[in-house]
């Protein structure tokens, strides 16, 4: 049967802004609630039916009433109460219809505004008609009515219609000269709208234009600190573009230098020694090198000139080296290097990976975007300083291998000590070398004079000349002798105490050269109790540099006091100070203290000097990472208790910033702990790392920290921490899906569990087994895993055991394609997280059942859930997980016909994606490319 619609003239609705309704001009009230929304859903589709099944979804969403028909009949005799009989026509085939006038409708006059305003033959009238549209908008759609569907489905896509309107009518005014206007209506907008990010990038252009270079850059700086504290991404490519346009443009006008301070690279040259003196034929020959290939290279791009400086322990290569650095500095404004390669140190080596791992994060490159193999991140290094004229300092090398994967491509300086004449890098990489002599005479008599005192020395130059020949050239003992000298009444009496010591037996055991050991004994026998007790325990720390607060530790000293004593080291030139707060002892220094400590101090004193440093490490280690996870249990720690209050951190930065400090230093400890007696102590300390390592540091890095951990629990016959290291060791191969290996370690991690009954390690590697046969293709062994975990953890009363095994069991019903009950796993995850306030786990199983919700096609509880996931990892400052939590977010939104909005997120998605590297960012770049 044709029924025929007659259109209500009288009917007025306007839903641009609050709620409104007229009859005949007169403000009806509809009731709030269902009955608005179904209003609203037939609003937007005035004058056409809308049928019974979308409008029950579209009201009730998946909470619909036993009889929808009738529910809708009931709330249809309603509105005909309010809007007239005629106003509210059901249609023969179900569902009804709005028979009011589109003009009638605020929201679709907006519409037919904007067709015409696109259709328009000249910009001024495109202007008018965009106006008149933009006129009709009041404020947020539909305010006053509580409805998901609307915010989720339809706020969305007419708010970003009026964003395209509003800025296309931006662009009109501006055309036509109405920029002081614009600038005023952009400063608004951005400001209610912080994160829209077309909005700045027009503010930005206008204020450029019209000459407000400043007011420009200030802007781009507050879209890109809003971006970073609210998304954790950087602006978009065109805001960057328009940035650089804007900063070329400042520099060309010189306006003020503004490149030098944009994005500033790394300075990290220690401080020069005011007091260098001597080696003018050696800075003359350095100079010439660099001249003479710049010169060969004429106009071209310059290479990268490696300097090689070579010679015998003492000889004073580090300070040649840094004090010509300093000299070339200005050549090399943008980015200057300095690593301690540690090549003859007592400590390891740097390995070469591990070098370069540390240049890239110097240089700023996300810890998640270092790859694994050296060759890959020798490539990312040479690319990240691609356009740069480096300056590397890397001291002490050891071997040409650790160099050769630290070279840039082009235009660089690198300058290398070391004691090996480095051979193989002159042959196969082009490096200048020069070997560094012993100073001459008069040289080593004006070093002497530098410290000592020109007038002392003029007053005795023969006494001067013999503690020349007595130091025999070596700048080393030179220093140490200069400055003792200054306490002593002639330079005579220095003579006579350097002999003296000099014929000490001791003083051919050590290894070093007779006048640096005479030199070194000396200054050490003229330390005050306090520095000299200092002296001798940093000869035993388990690792080259150390922290002011470890150095108190390990004397067993208040921190401000061991400050005043690290001085007192430092004027004695027995230690050096290379960056705030932490200390360096040269390595033959070092031995002569370990060997100082071993001759005077007892064994249990040392013992437990050393004990009460490992303990420090430990405890500050755990302290650090319950911040990071402040519901992580910490069994695995007894029975090993803090000697002294480890360090308290009040936040996450802070705790993270203090293992970024303390990692190559904790590598260190962890290594030797491990192979001296104290692998208790290692193990425990690898594993309360383990969330940041997770975040921070590089996959092979973290794999084989674990095993050295691993080796140091077999080593010490401890099952304990073997179960810890294999579960850890499994987490990091279940992040790389290799589910083989992590079955194999797990299971022999509940093997330790077990046999020692540590119920709450065996609950954490059942969970982790569980997940594992889950994810490779045995949910219903894993379901049988988690139960038994699950078991496990509620006898424990461990609920974010309980926690994590719902969400396993999760996994698992969904690869057994069961998504109903996988939900009420998930759903009974996010609740127990809740409860406990554990984010992090939060978050991820929120993103796991935003994905579940999409793949049954409940993308409106999709898109509810992904948002908190990735609103959780943004807290967590967890840039990698909230990027793939939005481009989750965006593939759910665009399920749901919003493509413009779909887009928001992939972009800020794809930002991060690419900085860091990820194996979706290809699959992105093409999605965005093809809509």
């Amino acid at each position: 049967m044709l029924v025929t619609i007659v259109m209500s003239s009288s009917v007025e609705i306007n839903v641009l802004g609050p709620w409104q309704a007229f009859v005949g001009g007169r403000p009806v009230v509809v009731q709030a609630g269902h009955q608005r929304t179904l209003l609203s859903s037939l609003v937007l589709s005035a004058g056409q039916p809308v049928m019974a099944d979308t409008l029950a979804g579209q009201v009730w969403g998946d909470q619909q009433p036993v009889n929808v028909r009738g529910a809708l009949s009931t709330y249809a005799t309603r509105l005909r109460a309010v809007f007239g009989k005629d106003a509210i026509v059901a249609n023969p085939g179900g569902g009804y219809c709005l028979s009011v006038d589109q003009d009638n409708v605020d929201l679709h006059r907006f519409r037919r505004l904007l067709r015409q305003a696109r259709g328009a033959d000249s910009a001024r009238t495109e202007l008018g008609l965009l106006r008149e549209a933009l006129g009709l908008w009041r404020g947020r759609p539909f305010t006053g009515v509580e409805s998901d569907w609307l915010d989720m489905d339809v706020v969305p896509s007419l708010t970003e219609e009026w964003f395209t309107a509003t800025e296309r009518r931006i662009d009109l005014d501006l055309a036509v000269g109405a920029s002081s206007a614009a600038i005023a209506e952009l400063s608004g907008l951005t400001t209610q709208f912080p994160l829209r990010e077309s909005l700045w990038l027009r503010l930005i252009d206008a204020m450029w234009r019209t000459g407000r270079r400043a007011d420009a850059l200030s802007a781009y700086r507050r879209v890109r600190s809003v971006l970073r504290d609210e998304l954790g991404v950087e602006p978009d490519v065109d805001l960057q573009r328009l940035h650089r346009e804007l900063l070329r443009d400042i520099a060309d006008e010189r306006v003020t230098p503004l490149r030098a301070s944009a994005a500033p690279g790394p300075h990290e040259l220690p401080p020069d020694n005011v007091r260098f003196v001597g080696r003018r034929a050696e800075l003359a020959t350095l100079d010439d090198l660099v001249a003479t290939i710049t010169f060969a290279t004429g106009a071209g791009e310059p290479p990268t000139i490696v300097v090689a400086i070579d010679g015998a322990p003492g000889t004073g290569k580090t300070a040649l080296a840094l004090h010509w650095a300093h000299r070339m500095a200005h050549r090399h404004p943008d980015t200057q290097l300095y690593l301690n390669l540690r090549g003859y140190s007592a400590e390891d080596p740097v390995r070469p990976a591990a070098a370069v791992e540390t240049m890239l994060r110097s240089l700023g490159v996300p810890i998640e975007r270092i790859p694994a193999e050296l060759d890959e991140r020798s490539a990312l290094l040479r690319s990240t300083l691609a356009g740069r004229k480096p300056l590397m300092l890397l001291d002490n090398a050891r071997d040409a291998a650790q160099v050769r994967a630290l070279l840039p491509g082009a235009g660089g300086l690198v300058i290398v000590t070391s004691r090996n004449q480095l051979r193989s890098l002159s042959i196969r990489d082009g490096a200048q070398r020069l070997s560094l002599q012993r100073l001459s005479h008069d040289d080593a008599v004006e070093l002497l004079g530098s410290t000592a005192g020109t007038a002392r020395v003029a007053a005795e130059p023969q006494a001067a000349g013999q503690l020349a020949e007595l130091c025999e050239g070596l700048p080393l003992a030179l220093a140490i002798v200069a400055e003792r000298a200054q306490r002593t009444d002639t330079l005579s009496h220095v003579v006579q105490a350097l002999t003296d010591e000099m014929g000490e037996p001791a003083a051919f055991r050590s290894g070093m050269g007779s006048e640096l050991y005479a030199a070194l004994s000396w200054s050490y026998r003229a330390l005050d109790p306090l520095a000299a007790t200092m002296f001798r325990k940093l000869g035993l720390h388990p690792a080259n540099d150390i922290s002011t607060d470890a150095a108190a530790v390990i004397v067993d000293l208040p921190s401000t006091r061991a400050r005043q004593v690290l001085d007192q080291l430092h004027d004695a030139h027995m230690v050096e100070q290379l960056r705030p707060k932490r200390y360096e002892l040269h390595d033959l220094i070092r031995l002569y203290a370990a060997e100082e400590a071993h001759r005077t101090d007892s064994p249990d004193a040392n013992t437990a000097a050393i004990r009460r440093v490992l303990d420090w490490y430990l405890h500050t280690a755990v302290s650090a990472e319950s911040v990071l996870q402040p519901r992580r249990r910490f069994d695995f720690v007894a029975p090993l208790t803090p000697a002294v209050p480890p360090v308290v951190f009040a936040d996450q930065a802070a705790a993270t910033g203090w293992f970024e400090r303390e990692f190559d230093c904790l590598r260190s400890v962890v290594r030797w702990a491990a192979t001296h007696g104290w692998g208790g102590h290692a193990w425990r300390i690898v594993i309360a790392m383990t969330t940041f390592l997770d975040r921070r540091v590089a996959w092979q890095e973290s794999v084989e920290l674990l095993e050295t951990a691993l080796a140091a629990a077999r080593a010490a016959e401890d099952r304990v921490g073997e179960g810890y290291a294999f579960n850890s060791l499994s987490c990091q191969q279940i992040d790389k899906n290799e589910f083989a290996g992590a079955r194999r370690n797990l299971e022999q991690a509940i093997d330790c569990f077990v046999d020692t009954g540590h119920q709450a390690g065996e609950t954490m590697a059942l969970s982790n087994l569980g997940l594992v046969h889950g994810q490779a293709g045995e949910p219903e062994r894993g379901l049988q895993v988690c139960a038994s975990a699950l078991a496990l953890a509620e006898t424990l009363g461990y609920q974010r055991g309980v926690a994590n095994n719902h969400n396993n069991m999760a996994t698992a019903h969904v690869a057994l394609g069961d998504y109903d009950k996988a939900i009420d796993c998930f759903r009974r995850a996010d609740r127990l997280f809740a409860e406990i306030g554990d984010i992090e786990p939060r978050s991820l199983n929120l993103q796991e059942l935003g994905r579940a919700y999409a793949t049954t096609g409940q993308h409106t509880k999709a898109i509810r859930a992904l948002r908190r996931a990735a609103a959780g990892y943004g807290q967590l400052g967890n840039r990698r997980w909230q990027a793939i939590a939005l481009y989750d977010l965006g593939n759910a939104i665009a399920c749901t016909g919003h493509p413009g909005w779909a887009r928001h997120c992939w972009h800020a998605a794809l930002v991060v994606m690419r900085e860091l590297a990820d194996p979706r960012t290809a699959e992105l770049e093409e999605l965005l490319e093809a809509g």
